[in-house]
């Protein structure tokens, strides 16, 4: 069974995830430690601010078509598609990834404070939650699965095949 989600919004879910993990794990202090930075068109990997500036574009890409996408979902695919259990799993992680990804933006703003032990338990969390997305990726693609359940959604109490 194909997805209802086209082969264009994939591939731009694939670039802001990319995005997003190239320039987040450029915030740890790796490009300049390992050399990174040394190899032709990849000094800009060192800039911090300039990967936090598009780690901030690709959330903000992400947030639109994830809300996009479960707008889409709550008011149409639902009837037509189940998610598979590895596609819950996938939205439980983005959820709790974008709500890591919020505190870690409040945490960002000059007015606003954190002790130590929450500010690294957030990062900790946050960098766990997207190995963990990583990983499920890898998941679906080893095992040949879907996040889409094959055929139509539930029958409804009416008898309809559409709930």
């Amino acid at each position: 069974m194909h997805a209802p989600v086209s082969r264009r919004v994939a591939l731009t879910y694939l670039l802001f995830v990319s995005l997003l993990a190239v320039t987040g794990m450029m915030q740890l202090p790796i490009a300049g430690r390992y050399r990174i930075t040394t190899v032709p068109g990849l000094a800009w990997l060192g800039d911090f601010w300039l990967t936090h500036r598009l780690h901030y574009v690709g959330a903000v890409g992400l947030l639109f078509l994830t809300g996009y996408l479960a707008t889409r979902w709550v008011l149409e695919w639902r009837r037509e598609y189940a998610l598979s259990a590895l596609g819950w799993t996938r939205a439980g992680i983005l959820g709790l990834l974008l709500a890591t990804g919020a505190v870690r933006v409040l945490k960002n703003l000059p007015m606003v404070s954190f002790s130590p032990l929450p500010t690294l338990l957030i990062d900790w969390v946050h960098l766990g939650l997207a190995l963990l997305l990583g990983l499920l990726a890898l998941t679906r693609l080893a095992c040949r699965a879907s996040y889409w359940d094959g055929g139509a959604a539930r029958p409804s109490r009416r008898g309809n095949p559409v709930s």
